[in-house]
């Protein structure tokens, strides 16, 4: 099986925000190789959390310091895998003998919510921050 792996063709042009996308490729990589224990799960939802939280934050302020038109929709995104957070949270308190499914259906979301987000949102306001300096940059010249 290929290796789920950042590569550079993935970068935002800000090192901050590739390095938490680079963190949850990583977390991505060790639901993939780890055994699944209920330890596991408890701790794959708390680093999600935790990413969705300073992540999202960081993203936004970036989107927000560039003028990025598409903020409000890229923020419907974010609260969307908020959102599939909280559904297997409630799973999983309902339903604990359910580990490894849930492990394994989290960690199918996170590879495609990942690369698709990455891919298709994500590089749309790397695409008009690049532009906007380029802009900002011929204006001063």
């Amino acid at each position: 099986m290929a290796k789920f792996e950042w590569d550079q063709a993935l970068s935002v042009g800000d090192a901050a925000i590739d390095a938490d996308h680079q963190g949850l490729f990583a977390l991505v990589r060790e639901l993939d190789e780890t055994e699944i224990t209920v330890g596991l799960v408890v701790r794959a939802i708390n680093r999600l959390e935790t990413y969705a939280a300073e992540h999202f934050a960081r993203d936004e302020v970036f989107m927000r310091t560039t003028g990025y038109p598409g903020l409000e929709a890229h923020i419907k995104e974010h609260q969307a895998f908020v959102d599939c957070i909280e559904v297997v949270k409630a799973t999983y308190r309902r339903a604990p003998e359910s580990v490894f499914q849930i492990g394994d259906v989290v960690n199918a979301h996170l590879k495609e919510w990942l690369v698709n987000h990455i891919q298709n949102s994500d590089m749309k306001y790397r695409d008009f921050a690049v532009a906007r300096k380029a802009q900002a940059s011929t204006s001063d010249a």
